[in-house]
């Protein structure tokens, strides 16, 4: 990539110039590649080495020759506030959580227990924190929705699973408090945000790894194709699962005659399998995907005559927030009003006040 950078006068004011390698299939990498990849990989690079450069023009050279030239900004989300004379019974630490179990117990916690348990739970303590406040305010935004709606969450909720506190603090027991000192930064500096689309919250959809792009959802009108190509370096982008083709009968209930009178039906926008038949069994893609325990809807099967091999790409069901595209967003200097805007860019982010 680039092996050294330098500042020149233009117009009394500092311009940034950064060096490629002389790679020619890099050089052409560059000139063919869109503003927005290779604004992200500039400010990845300033933000590597330090340099105090925000916002301005840089120059790309190779061989001595400018190849590119890109603006980059520090594009400003806004935040609407939402005037509300009982803010503080949305905060952190007054907002309660009613979390429902299986025997109908209901247990009552603060906002911000709830939401560090989330975290632990479904993603990770070691995020970077601009990722971490992404996630936050979204799962901030359905608590508020599901105890508005229905007064309480089930503790195996589709989009959240919850263990207790007490559980992790139990797994990490000499060093806990200093594991979640980020996730508790994270939720302080978020207190009260959420988002929504047309004035509704909105559900906190969340993948790891997707195949290149987001994907839309006709029933979710929030939910559009994004360009993720992060995702694409990703160690879960790829991945290959063989069974044996009894295996695949029985997971599907289906036999070997079905099984070889395979078809696709119809794909997503971002290529991943919507509804795909075998003999007369029409599964959606997100149903087969779960009855034979896979990565993702994006894959290409082949069937031999004893093996039936899956090669997935990507890493969950490509819809929303991307983890891999966050962090790598992040990494290049973006805070978390701006990975928002970038994976759902039809939403509002509100504060109330």
């Amino acid at each position: 990539m680039f092996y050294r950078y330098d500042f020149r006068k233009i117009n009394n004011k500092d311009t940034l110039y950064l060096y490629l390698s002389s790679s020619t299939e890099e050089a052409n990498e560059f000139k063919n590649d869109n503003d927005e990849n290779i604004e992200n990989k500039i400010k990845r690079f300033i933000k590597q080495n330090n340099i105090n450069y925000d916002e301005g023009p840089v120059y790309i050279i190779s061989n001595g020759i400018i190849i590119k030239s890109v603006d980059i900004k520090n594009k400003d989300v806004e935040i609407k506030e939402i005037k509300n004379k009982k803010t503080n019974i949305y905060s952190n630490n007054e907002f309660i959580v009613n979390v429902r179990f299986s025997n109908n117990n209901v247990k009552r916690i603060t906002l911000k227990n709830y939401l560090i348990s989330a975290v632990l739970t479904n993603i990770s303590y070691d995020c970077d924190k601009e990722l971490l406040k992404s996630i936050i305010v979204l799962y901030r935004t359905y608590i508020y929705e599901k105890m508005a709606k229905d007064g309480f969450i089930n503790n195996n909720d589709e989009f959240i699973e919850y263990k207790s506190i007490s559980y992790f603090k139990l797994l990490w027991f000499y060093n806990f408090n200093h594991l979640i000192n980020n996730i508790e930064q994270a939720i302080d500096e978020t207190d009260t945000t959420f988002i929504t689309y047309n004035n509704l919250y909105i559900k906190p959809y969340i993948h790891n790894t997707n195949n290149g792009t987001t994907d839309s959802l006709p029933s979710v009108g929030y939910l559009q194709k994004v360009n993720s190509l992060w995702d694409l370096a990703s160690p879960l982008y790829l991945s290959i699962t063989k069974y044996k083709v009894e295996e695949v009968l029985n997971m599907l209930s289906i036999d070997k005659d079905e099984l070889n009178n395979l078809s696709i039906l119809s794909l997503t926008e971002a290529g991943c399998i919507d509804r795909i038949k075998l003999g007369k069994k029409v599964f959606t893609g997100e149903s087969f995907m779960n009855k034979l325990h896979l990565p993702s809807k994006d894959m290409t099967i082949l069937i031999d005559e004893d093996i039936v091999t899956f090669i997935n790409r990507g890493y969950g069901n490509n819809l929303g927030l991307s983890l891999e595209g966050g962090k790598t967003l992040s990494k290049s200097g973006c805070n978390y009003l701006q990975i928002l805007n970038y994976y759902f860019p039809k939403c509002r982010i509100k504060k109330y006040t």
